[in-house]
């Protein structure tokens, strides 16, 4: 799986679990928290549905907020997990 269909399934969960945010205009640079409103329990939910979605599993240390400045280090994230 090459990074733009990660990024393609990665923007559907997005849609899933924030639904005030639209996937044709995220802007995966943009930060997590500051321009989406993303906060823990939301960010956990959506690596959560990550982990299914990609058949990856994310350790507690990878579950941190402060670990993803926008979606592109998801994306990264995933990526190498897919290695």
């Amino acid at each position: 799986m090459d990074k733009n269909q990660i990024k393609d399934k990665l923007l559907e969960i997005i849609e899933e679990e924030l639904p005030d945010v639209e996937a044709s205009a995220v802007d995966t640079t943009a930060s997590l928290a500051d321009d989406y409103g993303v906060d823990s329990v939301s960010l956990i939910k959506m690596i959560v549905d990550a982990e299914a979605a990609f058949d990856v599993k994310f350790d507690d240390r990878e579950l941190a907020l402060n670990k993803y400045e926008n979606f592109d280090d998801v994306i990264d994230t995933i990526e190498k997990k897919l290695q």
